[in-house]
């Protein structure tokens, strides 16, 4: 069907009004409202709304979203600081990190807050975390950011089985007196969860004014502490040295602080240590013997550590079956080489292609040129002007216009009436779709062998976590 010039303008008409209309009632709707209340109540509200309150916090209304949870109170949200607020903090978390939200259980399920969504509560909270806030108040790109989200409303993830919560140790009640002197000290400390005693302490706002001396002021809680957060904190070797009193300790991070391979003999007696962030810090292979005492470690990270890779890897083994371990790796080597050798044919069959499709781009059989009007200008044809597009022969009024054309032909390509390629570029052209089809199902075929792998590798013992390193078929 063919549409006049008339026609165009007549349905930009109607069309122009209706979009306007609609970027009007999008700026004239309440931010909290209609942007931010529908991403909590979607990635939220399962564990903090009316049914549920983990760390004692609800989101589900105003009232209680102001409240925060307990110990973090109002700092929550802080008005015109974003870096400071605790809701921001935790959302910008990496997936990895056990205080990251929403958390990650696995990827079918995990719906994370996307950027669009964070730029607008980002943009919130600075202009003061107002309820009456409109979006027409925002800056030009949260607005951006607010016609997307109200374009794509988030939607609500639920895992497809409930999973079993691990079972929390029975503990007595934390002194108040305690609470209090840490959260004077800037410590944020809190039960992990309802119905529990057992405590989380989180050093980490403090910095580095929290040193050896005030890691002290934890000694009182060394029957309740289960998760304990020194990252950035000024804590050194000897202060580690204190923590063995802590038994009941499970998850630990120290990244980015000053402690060496001097503070490993005093973490090896953390026998119920599960989680152990090391990243930033200065421990290596010398490390390994003593971490390798944590029999129920599941998770450590040793990113920007001196950890080798034949450290970490000499770590794994003193948790696993090594001759489950041995061929699996042995395994996993030959699928990387093999996967590294098929891409290496595949991208020269590939670029052979590319070129013969080039080469056939630049021929053309046509004795005249294919169009009645130059595309650039519309105007007449000088016959003596021509460039070839995809093996066909193409006139223009002039050589200003030639120019242009060369050198950006798609642009003008849907000026040519009815063009069509030649049909010794369509079949070049087909061919190298095809050949990148069935190169990607090559290269995807081994991949998935090399992650399953990975998967049967990374569920023995521990994950031992060195940082992301691209996949060999991404390499350039």
């Amino acid at each position: 069907m063919k549409f006049s010039q008339t026609t165009y303008f007549l349905g930009l008409s109607f069309f122009l009004p209706f979009a306007f209309a609609q970027a009007k009632e999008e700026s004239s709707k309440n931010v909290f409202t209609h942007l931010i209340k529908p991403v909590l109540d979607a990635k939220c509200v399962q564990c903090h709304g009316a049914d549920k309150d983990k760390g004692k916090l609800r989101l589900h209304t105003k009232e209680d979203f102001l409240k925060g949870g307990r110990e973090v109170g109002k700092d929550i949200v802080i008005k015109g600081n974003v870096e400071d607020s605790e809701l921001i903090y935790r959302i910008t978390l990496p997936k990895d990190e056990d205080e990251a939200m929403p958390p990650f259980k696995d990827k079918e399920h995990y719906n994370p807050v996307t950027p669009q969504e964070l730029q607008v509560m980002k943009a919130w909270i600075k202009l003061g975390a107002s309820f009456d806030l409109l979006v027409s108040g925002l800056d030009e790109a949260s607005q951006k950011a607010a016609s997307h989200v109200f374009k794509n409303m988030p939607k609500k993830v639920l895992p497809s089985s409930a999973k079993l919560q691990p079972q929390l140790p029975t503990v007595p009640p934390a002194d108040p007196k305690a609470l209090a002197a840490l959260r004077k000290a800037g410590v944020l400390a809190m039960p992990i969860a309802q119905n529990t005693n057992a405590i989380y302490a989180n050093a980490s706002y403090a910095g580095k004014a929290f040193d050896d001396k005030k890691l002290q002021l934890l000694n009182p809680l060394a029957k309740q502490l289960l998760w304990l957060n020194l990252a950035r904190t000024g804590v050194t070797d000897k202060g580690i040295e204190s923590l063995s009193k802590f038994t009941l300790l499970n998850r630990l991070h120290l990244e980015n602080t000053s402690i060496t391979d001097a503070a490993a003999p005093h973490l090896s007696k953390l026998k119920e240590l599960k989680y152990l962030n090391l990243y930033g810090t200065t421990l290596s292979d010398a490390s390994t013997s003593h971490l390798a005492k944590l029999s129920k470690l599941s998770k450590i990270f040793l990113w920007q550590t001196k950890f080798t890779d034949a450290g970490a890897e000499t770590l794994k083994k003193s948790f696993v079956d090594l001759g489950k371990y041995n061929s699996l790796s042995a395994e996993q080597k030959k699928l990387k080489a093999t996967l590294e050798q098929v891409a290496k044919s595949e991208n020269a069959k590939l670029a052979k292609l590319e070129e013969k499709k080039n080469n056939i781009a630049k021929q053309t059989s046509d004795k005249k040129a294919i169009n009645a009007k130059c595309p650039v200008s519309n105007k007449d044809l000088d016959e003596t002007k021509v460039s070839t597009l995809e093996g066909r022969k193409v006139g223009f009024c002039c050589d200003k216009c030639k120019g242009k054309f060369d050198a950006n032909p798609q642009s003008f390509k849907a000026k040519i009436k009815d063009f069509k390629p030649s049909e010794a570029f369509a079949k070049a052209e087909s061919d190298l779709g095809k050949a990148k089809l069935e190169s990607t199902a090559k290269t995807d075929e081994i991949q998935t062998k090399a992650s399953k792998v990975a998967g049967q590798l990374k569920s023995l013992g521990p994950e031992v976590n060195l940082g992301w390193k691209q996949p060999v078929a991404e390499k350039k």
